[in-house]
């Protein structure tokens, strides 16, 4: 019997390996979707000193704290980006399915990754959350050069939109684990903010990735806006609106080069059909 690699590529997917990933896939999205509801409004009742998501986000101000508003807006865009994703599973068009199937074991496990986060961002276990951020992050990864090439309605909603938020909630959450409040800290953020700035160029011009680019430059904004507000005499803030525009510029030059066909020289690209028919066309005057 052949192995089968859940995160792997497959040319197709048997009967009831989709049923396996319709069913976990719909039910991982929802987990994440009430919990993050729940304790969007409410605080863990299990301990005495938990906190809502979003009042554990601005009662522990960091140089990588973001923006509970744009990044909200972030969340929601890309939960219902990830409905048009699960609804994939269920189209007659075989090739859409494999290609949602592909990737389906990589969605299911950061559903269950973003899920444990959130348990433990609300309850203050900041460092064992930091773990699950580096396992999310890994994980994001590894999907991402596996998967590289994905249509992008798998791309953005399992892919591109959860890597994003997993490399800059890592830096996030890593500053409220190590208490990043002092002038020390502040001067070792404006120092990490631009191993973000780095990871990005890498996505969007060496994969020339833009869906990624947009993801990460709406992230970035949103950390940008809420450094402003958090202390204004700082460079932190103004390095984020910088890397923001470097984001946000790039990817739109790397989709205009994509959608025109051509590379980020904006030299026309000749597919290798195209090319080998030129290259028979002097035989074939010749004959």
């Amino acid at each position: 019997m052949a192995f089968y690699n859940p995160f792997g590529k497959h040319e197709a997917h048997s009967r009831n390996t989709l049923l396996v990933y319709q069913v976990l896939s719909v039910l991982s999205w929802a987990l994440v979707v009430i919990s993050g509801i729940y304790y969007s409004v409410h605080k863990p009742h299990d301990i005495k000193h938990g906190h809502s998501i979003w009042k554990q986000a601005d009662r522990n101000p960091t140089p990588f704290s973001q923006n509970t508003t744009v990044t909200g807006i972030y969340w929601i865009i890309l939960l219902l980006s990830q409905v048009s994703y699960v609804w994939h599973f269920f189209s007659k068009n075989s090739e859409l399915v494999t290609a949602a199937a592909n990737v389906a074991s990589h969605f299911i496990l950061n559903n269950l990754l973003v899920f444990a986060f959130i348990m433990l961002w609300v309850r203050n276990l900041f460092w064992v959350a930091e773990v699950f951020l580096i396992a999310h992050l890994i994980s994001q990864s590894s999907a991402y050069w596996t998967h590289l090439g994905s249509p992008p309605f798998v791309h953005w909603p399992a892919i591109a939109g959860p890597y994003a938020w997993a490399l800059t909630a890592l830096f996030w959450n890593g500053a409220v684990a190590v208490h990043a409040h002092n002038l020390p800290s502040r001067i070792v953020a404006n120092i990490f903010i631009w191993v973000i700035f780095l990871i990005g160029c890498v996505h969007i011009f060496a994969a020339r990735d833009y869906i990624f680019g947009y993801s990460l430059s709406l992230l970035i904004l949103s950390l940008a806006v809420k450094q402003l507000a958090v202390k204004v005499i700082a460079l932190q803030w103004i390095f984020a609106f910088v890397i923001f525009a470097v984001f946000f510029v790039g990817s739109l030059y790397v989709s205009s080069a994509v959608y025109s066909g051509r590379n980020l020289w904006l030299r026309r690209v000749v597919s290798p059909e195209s090319s080998a028919a030129r290259e028979r066309e002097p035989l074939l005057n010749d004959a």
